[in-house]
């Protein structure tokens, strides 16, 4: 555990105020949900609770039946890395954390076909992908990931409805 050296007090309602800036480096904002622990000593430990890590194994068979069924590299996100990878590579990928650019395609909770020649990612960086589908994978209203689609040649329809399927999927997981 890494010291801060701050300190704060509990207020009457039982609640405590997280730095602004350990919130931002950790990326917590309102609404983001975190699971409390208790340690062997006395600590109080705080993590950013992912009901996709949780579903790590799920996410990967559905990253190799996606990849299997239309033979394009699949991925698989919460909010902050990637959790699941099939197709060319797919090792260079797995815990690879997601930019603010990714970040925001997601947070716009919509499926989207993108030609990285007009909009690219860090992610893809690097490589010769030309395209890419994102579907958030979303439940009551939270953004949880993101399922992604990425190939050297466009995409369509057909590879953005079965990106939009999977995530409706996971998110009756989460639910």
């Amino acid at each position: 555990m890494k010291a801060t050296g701050v300190v704060r007090r509990i207020d009457e309602l039982g609640r405590i105020v997280i730095p602004k800036e350990i919130r931002r480096t950790l990326k917590i904002r309102e609404g983001t949900p975190l699971e409390i622990y208790s340690g062997d000593e006395g600590e109080l430990i705080l993590k950013k609770y992912s009901p996709l890590i949780e579903l790590s194994s799920l996410s990967k068979e559905i990253a190799d039946s996606i990849f299997s069924s239309i033979q394009q590299n699949v991925l698989v996100t919460n909010m902050e890395k990637i959790i699941a990878s099939s197709g060319a590579n797919k090792s260079q990928y797995i815990n690879k954390a997601i930019d603010n650019h990714l970040e925001r395609l997601i947070g716009q909770r919509k499926t989207q076909i993108i030609s990285t020649s007009e909009d690219n990612t860090m992610l893809f960086y690097g490589t010769n992908v030309k395209s890419f589908i994102i579907s958030p994978i979303l439940e009551s209203g939270d953004v949880y990931g993101a399922i992604i689609i990425f190939a050297e040649s466009s995409l369509g329809e057909a590879e953005k409805l079965i990106a939009s399927t999977f995530a409706d999927f996971f998110s009756k997981q989460i639910g």
